[in-house]
């Protein structure tokens, strides 16, 4: 009886977040904050379309090949096709569950349940690293107008908060990896050995096998490099991808260091665990932002942007077909987020 209330709970939460979703588009569709008119005339410029699903498929190349390289620095040798394999699962599921980041939670129990006979955490901590890098990359592309067009951005009120932001998130990012690279030395080694304590509790054993994991990349620096240079690759890609929908719509107001100062925070907002593919909480980012350098197309942009995103992210569903067979889609949604953490501690 538990379970099944649980199993309710968990449908009702998932399907109060979709209505939340939909209810925002629906809000700013009938109040003319999203034109879906402009949007179809952006979709008619078909060059333009051809070369933004081309950065796109270069970005989920970028994305990939980063994560493989993480899993490498764990002396984790996946063949590329498997990483490929995995990548498109997760992209299928962050399509269709609450969250830019949700699919991560479906790739882990996937890899979970093939390799029942390795450990676990490494692969674990390989795929939040992963996300962490790719947080990394949105915050040095967006701070990258701080340093090169210093005077333009501040210049300008409206952009001015969003910079102190940057800036700070910035300074957050040059921490990590100070404290990645110094972890084996003096005063953190010696925090570390405080630690040990933590190894009695189930869940405390959990974070050092990750943490240790992550503090493993210390000796191994140019792995985080062609981490991170592979990030700011990979966002580099979708600003131009933005670029190029902005000039499909035909809004030229907008400088091209303001897109690769707006549109990394815009997609930070689509992580939040609300709608599929940051739909509605995108939409009104997008439109927010894109509004302080004076466009009122940023809510089309981004459709433009997740469309082209969604039905390339759909095509990971023949990686995953066997498990649906097997479950409704939607049964394993809800269960995954129930479950995950009980399904790596039977198979650790």
């Amino acid at each position: 009886m538990q379970v099944m209330r649980e199993r309710i709970l968990s449908g009702a939460k998932l399907a109060l977040k979709f209505l939340f979703s939909f209810g925002i588009l629906f809000y700013m569709v009938s109040t003319g904050r999203l034109d879906l008119a402009v949007v179809k005339r952006g979709f008619s410029e078909v060059h333009l379309l051809g070369a933004s699903v081309g950065l796109v498929l270069m970005a989920m190349f970028f994305s990939l090949y980063r994560w493989r390289l993480l899993l490498g620095g764990l002396s984790l040798a996946y063949p590329f096709s498997e990483v490929v394999r995995y990548g498109m699962i997760g992209a299928f599921f962050n399509t269709t569950m609450p969250g830019a980041v949700s699919g991560d939670l479906i790739k882990a129990w996937y890899i979970v349940s093939d390799y029942k006979g390795q450990k676990k955490t490494p692969v674990l901590a390989s795929i939040l690293l992963d996300r962490v890098f790719g947080v990394f990359g949105l915050v040095i592309v967006s701070a990258s107008p701080l340093f090169l067009n210093w005077n333009q951005v501040w210049s300008v009120p409206e952009l001015r908060q969003l910079a102190w932001a940057v800036l700070a998130l910035f300074i957050g990012v040059i921490f990590f990896f100070a404290y990645i690279l110094l972890s084996v030395w003096g005063p953190l080694r010696f925090m570390r050995a405080k630690m040990v304590g933590l190894e009695n509790n189930k869940f405390g054993k959990i974070f050092l096998d990750a943490y240790d994991s992550w503090i493993s990349y210390g000796e191994q620096p140019m792995v985080l490099v062609k981490a991170l240079g592979l990030s700011v690759l990979t966002h580099v890609c979708i600003v131009l991808v933005v670029i190029l929908c902005s000039r499909a719509l035909g809004d030229g107001q907008i400088a091209p260091f303001q897109y690769f100062l707006l549109v990394p925070m815009g997609l930070l907002t689509t992580a939040i665990p609300i709608a599929p593919a940051g739909l509605g909480v995108g939409h009104v980012a997008f439109a927010a932002l894109f509004s302080l350098a004076g466009s009122s197309h940023g809510a089309e942009i981004f459709t433009m942007l997740v469309t082209i995103q969604i039905l390339l992210n759909l095509t990971g569903i023949r990686d995953c077909d066997l498990h649906l067979q097997l479950r409704h889609s939607f049964a394993l949604l809800s269960r995954t987020y129930m479950y995950l953490p009980q399904q790596i501690h039977h198979y650790e």
